[in-house]
């Protein structure tokens, strides 16, 4: 079942924040498995709506994650979606700053296709911005095809944000993102 057939339902039922948990918990047990033969920094990610930074034990949820693998083996990335409408309160603000503080790595996802503004960019501290396959997909050999992708780079790096782009599928997408360094 791809995630675009559940997800959504899952949010609008508010079932999100618990299918969120249990993965953490699989996961987890999941990689303590082979954690010994991983890199150290070994990056997982988590989609993370808005709903679910809401959750008053989401800081402590991914304290207890991390905190079952060896100190720097693990790295958690959150990747904050913009399926929902993000609400940029003081709590929200804080619970993501406490986050980042205590080395987790967080990434807006899907950049440009959801409901957060640029105020988003503005208000909370990103490592990333994922690009999404939609901007990406836009690519092709003709010239002009990258000008709305080229802006999202430019205004990444001006805010010294690192960058991800999903869904590379051409090998014109891949040369062009090589060219840009992502």
């Amino acid at each position: 079942v791809y995630p675009v057939d559940f997800i959504c339902v899952a949010e609008r039922s508010g079932l999100i924040v618990t299918i969120t948990k249990q993965l953490f918990v699989r996961v987890k047990n999941e990689l303590l498995e082979i954690a010994p033969h991983l890199p150290d920094g070994f990056k997982v990610g988590f989609n993370i709506s808005a709903t679910h930074l809401g959750a008053h034990d989401l800081v402590q949820d991914c304290v207890d994650f991390i905190g079952s693998f060896k100190p720097g083996s693990i790295v958690m990335m959150l990747e904050i979606t913009e399926q929902e409408p993000l609400l940029l309160n003081g709590a929200v603000v804080d619970k993501l700053n406490t986050l980042h503080s205590r080395g987790f790595s967080i990434a807006l996802d899907n950049f440009g296709t959801g409901y957060s503004g640029l105020s988003c960019l503005h208000e909370l501290v990103f490592d990333y911005i994922k690009i999404d396959q939609s901007f990406v997909g836009r690519v092709t050999d003709e010239a002009p095809s990258s000008k709305l992708l080229d802006c999202v780079i430019e205004m990444a790096r001006t805010l010294s944000l690192r960058i991800i782009a999903e869904g590379v599928e051409t090998q014109a997408q891949l040369e062009y993102l090589n060219r840009q360094n992502i």
